[in-house]
């Protein structure tokens, strides 16, 4: 099995340009309104200007990025421990609970959660974590088990402990399938995330939900391309 290659490294160019179509986006205004005008010639409101665009990234990426450690620790350690002697007789029934908690849509769960926790940003991640595990925990476990069994032998032979293999064997031969998970996770919590907006946790589904409320297209497409960028970007870069 090949080593983990990031994908910026396999494909720079295509990262790179997605990058610098976000950053046009959220901070040069004043060429994103002449982009809206072309498509939306009859609009005459064509951006959400009650906040800058590039404040809603940087809530979106903080909800993402604290979201997407917790999910990734939550999915390892599961992983792991459902492919260890002692976890595997608990296999079936954690990943039919992680099933569930994928199955259940991420703004129900937003929903459920706001009488207890209140608005803003808890919900949210909330509702990310529990959408969000079970790629990662799956892609632990098929990337442990899929490890060739010689290369298992061959440390066992030579001493090494459950825990050295592990570390040093299975880990690394595993990690692109792991990584695989981990981008999927990833994605989609960048697009998960813009549904924060409806319980008053910011990010880049503001703009979506003030377009959608005034029945403007123009702003809905100044929200919506932001996360696309975002989304597209995390997968090439990954």
């Amino acid at each position: 099995m090949n080593a983990y290659e990031p994908g910026i490294k396999r494909n720079p160019f295509v990262a790179i340009t997605l990058l610098a179509a976000l950053t046009f986006w959220t901070l040069y205004t004043p060429g994103v309104e002449m982009v809206l005008r072309f498509f939306f010639p009859d609009t005459r409101t064509l951006i959400y200007d009650r906040s800058p665009m590039w404040r809603f990234l940087v809530e979106h990426l903080v909800i993402v990025s604290v979201g997407g450690v917790a999910a990734i620790a939550i999915g390892l350690v599961v992983g792991l421990f459902v492919v260890s002697p002692v976890g595997r007789p608990f296999r079936d029934v954690v990943m039919r609970v992680a099933n569930f908690g994928q199955s259940i849509p991420s703004v129900a769960i937003m929903a459920i959660a706001v009488p207890s926790i209140g608005y803003g940003s808890r919900p949210v991640l909330l509702a990310l974590i529990i959408y969000s595990i079970l790629p990662v925990m799956v892609n632990v476990v098929a990337g442990i088990e899929g490890v060739p069994a010689p290369a298992v032998e061959a440390g066992r032979g030579m001493g090494m402990t459950r825990a050295d293999r592990l570390r040093t064997i299975e880990i690394p031969i595993a990690l692109p399938v792991i990584m695989t998970g981990v981008r999927t996770m990833l994605v989609i919590m960048v697009s998960a995330a813009t549904l924060g907006a409806v319980v008053g946790a910011g990010g880049l589904g503001v703009p979506i939900m003030s377009g959608i409320g005034s029945f403007n297209n123009a702003v809905i497409a100044y929200g919506a391309v932001p996360p696309i960028l975002l989304a597209l970007l995390v997968d090439q870069v990954l």
